[in-house]
């Protein structure tokens, strides 16, 4: 917890200079928020070019500090740092936009995340506090550092250069700072101030534990215990250059520096002799024993050796070792607190470990990970890309190389500079860290999206071949002759029907031009009203016994949705319906993928004999199981081929012309006021409801030649118009009331839709439909539209409407089809023992989504309620 500055002294000194500091880097971080990105730039370089000129005194100074490491190797890292930091983020951009994607609508903001707190090490101090500045200053942050005590003045220093620098560039006064007398308890007090937003970590365990258990945001790493696989297809040579390499390099003090190895049994004395060659010098019994004692201390490394040259360490622990020995190497075979030789070591001590084969090197370098470094490193030297990945994939950690120098490469310089330069490596939620990666500037900012409006990209999708006109039959099923580039020709073809049909004589007739040019023919004719799945499944197994690559729907609806489905049953008989008719809310992103089609019938041809489904132009069918019916939707179902002719419609019986009449008007009105309606789908729907106030009466009266084939080709029209603008409510409760009482499709629709229009005809819905297009309520003004196209007049859009409403219902009247559900025979006490459910299951029907208003459950079955009596809609 955090405790007032005039409440807490440590020592003898009041904390309160260090709360002052921490205010003047408050504002000194309002002031840098509001610099451009060409400033924040120019301050980047310019404080790395500053730091660059004093690599070498600052890597005096931190070795004469801190008495580890090597000042040759010190100034590598000050200097690599810097050149890799200004090459990998000197053009990031981190200030105000950093992305505009106009096309998408969206806008990326950065703004910084501090005040930081930066804690810094004593083995990486310069290179630390100049990687750390540089992120800061880059992301426009303010930071003060709290460095590690064995190395305060180095750091203090490495601060001040950077600071000087930026602040002469045109940076905010104090827009670093250092404490300059650490401890663990005034390193708290900083952590918990309430004006620092963001602690960065990179120190001891004890520090970084302390980072996350203050409640704010940190960014921490962990402790490192780096373990190598050399298996026998690695150039062992380069392989021990590399470790040696990696081990001594700044005395191995970097974290991702090589703590043990294993080595495949094969190559083991080979290796180890190589090893030797290069300076590692191996010790066992009493040594070993002395050099185990000295290495751990209370369970925990010993400080004293970290840092150290390989001869200090000799020299400390009284073991001698060859002169020119630049690492102390032992072998062990066990793995835990028992074997201090398995811990991370942070100097030229290295252990050895043998295993049988690769697989079990694997296992035994991901226990020495889980024993002291998860999360952090692992490395492997191989040949082979196949146990590469199989290394990478097992082990807990998430800095992973190959064939490199791991201290070396972990940081981003030369074996890989796709690597991110930094000196702060996550461990990730394996290690206990909140990320597990190298932190990069990235990581300093918050990045705002901005996301405007956008039209989502529609289209209009039919059938690739779609004949029209009486007796259009003949040559169009010619067509399906034609050969595929490259000769080949389709000879086998299934009519999928029904009973009906086949005693109309339909079927024969279509068989008869199948036969005629070249096709063998099967007739599946067991589809029944609102097929089930049962009879699609029964299709597909005909299917599978015959091949046919042309399958043929032929009929109303109900053969056409059968063909559909049998398409998909047939070609993927491991679907499930629930899965295929699994209701989503976007196309694009369905949670169950639609299958795939044509791998086994190539095409799809569709021949409507009835006026209404729109069928043979859709992406819809509906298949029921049980009492429910499952509306299945996926372009993957256009038929390939719609032949639209109008003599199959000459013997109709009328109660279907009018069923299925009624059903297209409200496809084409549905289509019209749609969420997704546009001007291609509104043409279509404008022109299908014009025909069928006109025509559908005296096709139902007189079955006129004329008056058939204009309202054949009206439903055609409107399954155009909704097979790309989608339905409404209408359908979602008709779905419902048809499956529970077997009720004629077209009829339900019909006493549906005038309660539908009264719905959805309010200027302020209790939910408007959700689409980008749909701006505004706009489904009262559509109605009107339409009952303008049908010559109504009125001097308001509601006047219109009710006009419009009127037409339907006289329409209605002429064509003999009830008003309400008690009038079409369902029995009230059923109809309310199920009201509930049906409301429910139209709610999450495929059609809802798509309707002007969104509709609660509530007001479904208030619809419900007014359509079995006829009684007003009253919201």
């Amino acid at each position: 917890m955090y405790i007032p500055a005039s409440k807490r002294f440590i020592g003898n000194d009041s904390i309160k200079s260090i709360d002052e500091k921490i205010q003047r880097i408050q504002e000194a971080q309002a002031m840098f928020a509001t610099y451009d990105q060409k400033t924040v730039d120019h301050i980047f370089r310019q404080v790395a070019h500053a730091a660059n000129k004093q690599r070498v005194p600052l890597a005096k100074l931190a070795v004469e500090e801190t008495r580890m490491g090597l000042m040759e190797d010190k100034v590598i890292k000050n200097g690599v740092v810097i050149e890799t930091s200004v090459s990998a983020y000197a053009d990031m951009k981190t200030c105000g936009i950093i992305d505009r994607d106009t096309e998408r609508g969206l806008i990326k903001i950065a703004t910084p995340v501090g005040p930081l707190a930066c804690i810094t090490p004593c083995t990486n101090p310069t290179s630390t506090v100049i990687i750390k500045s540089l992120f800061a200053l880059k992301t426009r942050n303010a930071a003060i550092f709290l460095p590690h005590p064995r190395a305060s003045a180095c750091s203090h220093e490495a601060m001040r250069i950077c600071r000087d620098a930026a602040v002469a560039a045109g940076a905010p006064p104090n827009v670093l700072d250092c404490v300059e007398h650490p401890t663990l308890e005034l390193n708290r007090h900083v952590m918990d101030h309430p004006g620092i937003k963001l602690i960065v970590a990179t120190g001891g365990p004890g520090m970084v534990k302390a980072s996350y258990s203050t409640g704010k945001p940190a960014l921490g790493v962990g402790a490192g215990n780096a373990s190598v696989l050399v298996d026998d297809t690695a150039d062992l040579k380069m392989a021990a250059s590399s470790i040696v390499m990696g081990k001594t390099f700044d005395n191995g003090v970097i974290c991702a520096s090589e703590q043990s190895t294993v080595v495949i049994e094969s190559i083991f004395e080979e290796f180890k002799s190589l090893l030797q060659k290069r300076g590692v010098h191996f010790v066992y019994g009493e040594e070993r024993k002395k050099l185990g004692e000295f290495l751990i201390k209370n369970g925990a490394i010993n400080p004293d050796i970290v840092g150290q040259s390989a001869q200090t360490i000799a020299q400390k622990c009284g073991i001698r070792i060859p002169p020119d020995a630049v690492v102390i190497a032992t072998e062990a075979s066990e793995v835990g607190p028992h074997e201090p030789f398995s811990f991370e070591k942070l100097s030229p001590v290295m252990t050895l470990y043998r295993a049988p084969t690769f697989n079990e090197a694997k296992d035994l370098c991901a226990s020495i990970v889980h024993f002291g470094g998860e999360g952090h490193t692992a490395v492997i030297h191989s040949n082979d890309e196949n146990r590469i990945a199989a290394f990478a994939a097992a082990m807990p950690a998430h800095h992973l190389f190959a064939n490199v120098p791991s201290s070396i490469a972990a940081v981003g310089t030369a074996f890989n500079f796709n690597v991110p330069p930094s000196l702060t490596l996550g461990v990730g939620t394996t290690g206990g860290s909140s990320i597990a990666t190298n932190m990069t500037p990235a990581s300093l900012i918050n990045v705002k999206l901005m996301a405007s409006r956008q039209e989502h990209m529609e289209w209009m999708k039919t059938p690739p071949n779609l004949y029209f006109n009486r007796n259009c039959t003949r040559e169009a099923i010619a067509d399906l002759a034609k050969p595929y580039p490259g000769g080949k020709r389709d000879t086998r073809a299934m009519i999928v029907t029904d009973r009906a049909m086949v005693e109309f004589g339909y079927c024969a007739k279509v068989q008869q031009m199948l036969e005629q040019i070249g096709f063998k023919v099967a007739v599946f004719d067991e589809v029944t009203p609102d097929p089930t799945i049962e009879c699609v499944r029964a299709g597909a197994a005909a299917c599978e016994q015959f091949k046919p690559e042309v399958l043929i729907g032929l009929g109303g609806g109900s053969p056409m949705d059968a063909a559909k489905g049998i398409r998909v049953f047939y070609e993927h008989p491991e679907a499930k319906l629930e899965d295929v008719g699994a209701r989503f809310i976007e196309l694009r992103k369905r949670t169950c993928p639609f299958p795939d089609t044509g791998s086994k019938v190539h095409k799809l041809v569709c021949i409507p004999t009835t006026s209404g489904t729109g069928s043979e132009v859709t992406p819809f069918a509906v298949i029921t199981e049980g009492t429910h019916k499952y509306p299945l939707f996926s372009y993957r179902m256009t038929p390939d081929v719609a032949i639209v002719d109008s003599a199959f419609c000459d013997n109709l019986p009328k109660s279907l012309v009018a069923n299925a009449g009624v059903d297209a008007l409200v496809h084409a009105i549905e289509a019209y006021v749609s969420v997704a309606s546009n001007d291609f789908t509104k043409a279509h729907a404008t022109r299908a409801v014009k025909l069928l106030f006109e025509y559908l009466p005296e096709s139902y009266k007189n079955g006129t030649i004329r008056a058939r084939e204009m309202v054949h080709h009206a439903s055609t029209i409107a399954g155009i118009a909704f097979a790309n603008s989608f339905l409404g409510i209408t359908h979602s409760l008709s779905h419902q009331i048809g499956g529970a009482f077997h009720t004629p499709h077209g009829m339900t629709n019909a006493i549906l839709m005038e309660h539908v229009i009264d719905y959805n005809a309010v200027d302020a819905p209790t939910r408007m439909g959700v689409y980008p297009q749909y701006t505004h309520p706009l489904a009262k003004q559509r109605y009107a539209e339409l009952a303008r196209a049908i010559g109504c007049t009125g001097n308001s859009d509601y006047e219109l409407v009710q006009k419009f409403k009127q037409r339907i219902s006289e329409l209605k009247k002429s064509l003999d089809i009830p008003a309400t559900f008690a009038e079409a025979g369902i029995n009230k006490d059923a109809y309310y023992k199920v009201i509930d459910s049906l409301a429910e299951h139209a709610f999450d029907d495929q059609c809802t989504p798509a309707n002007p208003r969104f509709p609660l459950v509530p007001e479904l079955r208030h619809i419900l309620e007014c359509a079995y009596d006829g009684q007003p809609v009253s919201f």
